[in-house]
């Protein structure tokens, strides 16, 4: 059984630090305490896992069928146990994060997928989740305020000198990357690949979003390789839109994530009305069926 979510849903609390450090989960059993108290107290919380020590934990071959519903077809059409056994336990830990936030069965719960690829909970659209992954890191994201996007990389990964600022820097990202010191040129690199990355997750358009029409500009004074950030244009002008935040933080194990976070909510108050709860397809039936 899942950990019960709060009653009312997900309210944030001013003052409340952006993004909040990500919680080891080491399987299903958890632990899951820290994401629920993120989730009560500033309705976004993030959660990292090893692949290997999921992989351990995935359900026997015969029973994976079931499990996966409509997930089936994609799992059974991946070449190689590596991949899928990586598919499987991608899935095992969004299905857990979402029933341990809305109190309910992970495989009461139904993955759907948009034209680029996102994953949504059917009939939840209240609730946003975004993963990301690479090597052994897995990586997941859920909030009730809007949307969301996150992505991860390995604190390593060689960007400089690889003619990443020209294909996806904007003039003025280049400017301040060419002023930095030598050491932290790649650090500020894996900023911006990741920063864009999930922004574009959360945009719905992954790839497809041409990277160097659009910048990020660290907030003043935090100008290393995780804060808080700034969305702008291509000319450098920032893009006046409160209702987004951004910013970079770390990974334990050597990694950097980026979480692009937009609160599409209406209030202040957490929103438990059916017309959100629902989703509209479900909810367009319900009115149709009533008398005129």
């Amino acid at each position: 059984m899942s950990a019960a979510a709060p009653d009312r849903g997900f309210a944030p609390a001013p003052g409340r630090v952006f993004p909040p450090e990500p919680s080891r989960v080491g399987g299903p059993a958890g632990p899951w305490a820290h994401l629920l108290r993120d989730l009560e107290s500033s309705g976004f919380g993030m959660v990292h896992a090893s692949l290997d020590e999921w992989r351990a934990q995935l359900p026997p071959e015969d029973e994976r069928k079931e499990l996966l519903g409509r997930d089936w077809e994609r799992y059974s059409k991946l070449a190689g146990v590596h991949l899928r056994e990586r598919f499987l336990a991608t899935r095992m830990l969004i299905r857990h994060t979402a029933a341990v936030a809305l109190g309910t069965e992970p495989y009461a719960l139904e993955l759907r997928y948009g034209l680029n690829g996102r994953v949504h909970l059917r009939g939840y659209d209240q609730i946003d989740v975004s993963l990301s992954h690479t090597a052994d890191l897995l990586l997941c994201g859920i909030t009730s305020l809007g949307v969301v996007g996150i992505d991860t990389e390995p604190d390593g990964r060689r960007l400089s000198g690889q003619d990443v600022e020209r294909l996806m820097c904007t003039e003025p990202e280049r400017k301040r990357i060419a002023r930095a010191p030598e050491a932290e040129r790649n650090g500020q690199l894996l900023s911006l690949w990741t920063l864009k990355e999930a922004y574009s997750k959360a945009l719905g358009q992954g790839l497809r979003f041409p990277f160097a029409e659009f910048g990020f500009r660290m907030e003043e004074g935090e100008g290393g390789r995780t804060g808080h950030a700034r969305l702008e244009r291509a000319d450098g002008t920032l893009v006046e839109d409160h209702t987004w935040r951004f910013a970079t933080c770390e990974v334990p194990g050597g990694h950097v994530a980026a979480v692009a976070l937009q609160d599409t909510r209406r209030s202040g108050r957490p929103d438990t009305r059916a017309s959100t709860a629902l989703n509209r397809q479900i909810l367009a039936a319900i009115k149709r069926s009533r008398p005129a």
